[in-house]
């Protein structure tokens, strides 16, 4: 009769939480057990992810139905023939993306997929999120979206998270990241700055800069 290690039982029934913890330990060799990350993360798809997302019979399906019940934008579908959507999501999955880190995996799930409107369902992976996101931001150029999709899928490129966010989504936030305003020595510039900043504050955060202000106190080197 077989039998079962504690140390093996511990591993099988071990969380992905547990696991990704493991990495703050090391091995008896004295190295860091990035292999338990990567288990972490075959643990939180088996586990988390697969059983709460939503499948479809396929991508045509999922689009049609996605659109039609509020969640993607169909503008941005429009600009672009429907084969080559359909031909670019699966270029998407075809990708072999794998997350390279439970972290990674955990954040994206979090925070950045599209859900049911309760909150409680996946409606998205990563590469559709990626190609929803090279949809609308390619505006019609196919070619375009092609590489915006190889560039995120690969790591090159990843857009800020606004933009990752609410891309290709109907009911969205706006698109922008934030703002620096650069405010020159004179009134009309600080009164451009006060302004600019009022309005550009309803779409997104920022700061000013004030390095070529002069000090208090310094000298004024002419008047007008």
């Amino acid at each position: 009769m077989a039998t079962t290690t504690p140390k093996r039982v511990m591993q099988e029934t071990m969380d992905y939480h547990a696991l990704n913890a493991m990495l703050n330990l090391y091995d008896k060799a004295g190295h860091i057990q990035f292999d338990k990350d990567q288990q972490a993360i075959d643990a939180f798809f088996a586990a988390h992810v697969r059983p709460h997302s939503v499948t479809f019979a396929s991508q045509h399906e999922r689009l049609e139905t996605l659109v039609r019940e509020g969640y993607y934008d169909d503008a941005v579908l429009a600009r672009y023939d429907r084969a080559f959507v359909l031909r670019l999501f699966e270029h998407a999955h075809a990708s072999g993306f794998r997350f390279q880190t439970f972290l990674g995996a955990w954040k994206f799930y979090t925070s950045y997929t599209l859900k049911t409107f309760d909150g409680k369902r996946y409606l998205e992976h990563f590469e559709d999120r990626v190609t929803m996101v090279a949809l609308t931001l390619a505006q019609g150029d196919e070619t375009l979206a092609t590489q915006l999709t190889d560039e995120m899928l690969s790591g090159r490129f990843q857009p800020a998270t606004p933009t990752f966010l609410n891309c290709g989504k109907q009911q969205r936030g706006e698109l922008v990241s934030c703002f620096l305003l650069r405010i020159e020595d004179n009134m009309e510039s600080i009164g451009r700055a006060v302004n600019s900043a009022l309005q550009l504050s309803k779409r997104g955060g920022g700061g000013r800069v004030f390095t070529l202000q002069s000090a208090r106190g310094g000298r004024a080197d002419q008047t007008h």
